[in-house]
């Protein structure tokens, strides 16, 4: 998953943790698991990343 652009082009280290875990979960074979823990990886990731979006104008 790509990072947002972030101040000085730095990513959170939490962020950066985050988008490691969800690397190495998609290279696991396809399991109802790997889907359970995907979807609360990305709620994470959605959470740090949503003070980043600005507004539409």
């Amino acid at each position: 998953m790509s990072s947002p652009p972030r101040p000085h082009g730095q990513v959170a280290p939490a962020l950066a943790q985050l988008n490691d875990q969800i690397r190495r979960l998609m290279d696991q074979p396809s399991t109802t698991g790997r889907a359970e823990e995907y979807r609360r990886l990305l709620d994470l990731w959605a959470k740090l990343t949503r003070e980043d979006v600005e507004p539409a104008a």
